[in-house]
């Protein structure tokens, strides 16, 4: 991987010489973020990101960095966000390299979208600034009014996830025997290249899209033998393969926007008799979004099923004990694809607005998650003081709480109050 990437680079160094000046831009933003008991969180941020990009007739060139910091450590850590060449043609756009893409109808939480793995660290930031590059070949082709997306990805990557974080633990940390089990990832084979396809066409006042996905799980689950040898320590994880169907549209009610998007997933665990494997489910979105003269606001539902169960209990290869089907995949069992949110909580109302005062010199913004099945509660809210033409003050404020069943209660040393100095160039 690190080595496609040298090449992506040195490539676009090559033709960005030949072909003309890159444009750079990016951002500088020092942060600090102090929890309730006045504690300087222990997580990483990107503390400067640059980006570069070189507009040509056919051919174009763009990258994205930015270096992770950890203040508790002093640690800078350099990240290859993307970088990718896109050939324009008169069937459609080519891109090849590292990386994102964003796929669905919803804002930010998207059951469809599942071409790159999610950066938990960053699970509460918006859109792409969450998601993790991955080398892929991409093609956008126009047929009419039909917008035909595919795209191919040859190395698996998972999410990254903040183990061992007290200060962030958004999962329960894995008891030794766990950690100890080995992790098997997707060999690099032409069967294990990741394939997602995606068809949108307006119809009259809808834009409706379907897509498919065959990838592989983003979280690791534990893998039974195929011949179950009763209680075994030695039980591997790995990530299994997964298919995604999903469909997604956008409509307008006057100054409203109305978005529906789901997805069902079929994972594949031989004879769907697997219980450490929540399968099938279906994952759904559904919001409104306004944008006018009074802000921009938005709400969203979304919501996860379990479309059936697997028939049969099996043993924990951790304890020996008996576990059945309902008690793991009703209860236990995070979802491994889709929306992020879904991990921690299934069923979720979310709400988020923000707006300009004083002739755009400020920018509030607010929002609040509840978890609707255990009572969970996330809300924040920010202050952005534009002080010059390059400059924004940014003050913060998210708390975290409710009952300890919810993942978002169990977040409650998360509550912290942020200050940002961001300077964009």
């Amino acid at each position: 991987m690190r080595f496609l990437g040298r090449v992506v680079l040195a490539f676009m160094a090559l033709a960005g010489s030949a072909a003309g000046q890159i444009a750079f831009h990016g951002e500088l933003n020092p942060l600090i973020r102090l929890t309730v008991d006045q504690r300087y969180l222990s997580l990483p941020h990107r503390f400067v990101v640059l980006n570069g990009e070189q507009r040509g007739d056919r051919v174009s060139l763009y990258f994205s960095t930015a270096l992770e910091y950890r203040l508790d450590t002093n640690v800078a850590t350099p990240q290859l966000r993307e970088a990718y060449a896109e050939f324009s043609t008169d069937l459609g756009d080519f891109r090849l390299g590292k990386q994102i893409l964003a796929w669905g109808a919803a804002d930010g939480n998207n059951p469809t979208d599942n071409i790159n793995p999610y950066d938990f660290y960053y699970l509460f930031l918006p859109g792409t600034d969450r998601k993790i590059g991955t080398f892929s070949l991409s093609a956008n082709l126009y047929l009419g009014n039909l917008n035909l997306e595919a795209v191919l990805t040859p190395v698996f990557q998972p999410n990254r996830l903040p183990i061992n974080e007290p200060d962030f633990p958004i999962f329960d940390e894995p008891p030794p025997a766990l950690a100890a089990l080995p992790l098997l990832i997707p060999e690099r084979s032409l069967a294990n290249t990741e394939l997602g396809i995606r068809a949108r066409l307006p119809l009259s006042s809808l834009d409706v899209s379907l897509s498919y996905f065959r990838g592989f799980d983003r979280l690791p689950s534990i893998i039974v033998p195929e011949i179950d040898p009763g209680f075994s320590p030695v039980w591997p994880l790995g990530y299994l393969p997964t298919q995604v169907f999903g469909a997604d549209l956008v409509t307008f009610i006057g100054d409203w926007a109305i978005r529906a998007e789901g997805a069902y997933f079929l994972t594949e665990d031989r004879d769907a008799d697997d219980p450490f494997v929540r399968n099938p489910y279906f994952q759904y979105v559904l919001q409104g979004d306004y944008s006018g003269s009074g802000g921009s606001w938005m709400i969203q539902y979304l919501g996860s099923i379990i479309t059936g169960l697997d028939g049969d209990d099996t043993v924990n290869p951790l304890t020996g004990l008996v576990v059945t089907e309902e008690m793991n995949e009703r209860d236990n069992l995070p979802a491994k694809m889709g929306m992020p949110f879904a991990a921690i909580a299934p069923n979720a109302l979310l709400v988020a607005g923000s707006m300009e005062l004083a002739d755009a010199r400020y920018t509030f913004r607010v929002q609040a998650l509840i978890d609707l099945d255990n009572g969970g509660l996330m809300v924040g809210g920010g202050l952005a003081a534009h002080l010059a033409d390059a400059f924004d003050l940014e003050l913060g404020l998210t708390l975290l709480g409710g009952d300890e069943a919810s993942r978002l209660g169990g977040l409650k040393d998360f509550s912290h109050l942020s200050v940002a100095l961001k300077y964009s160039f």
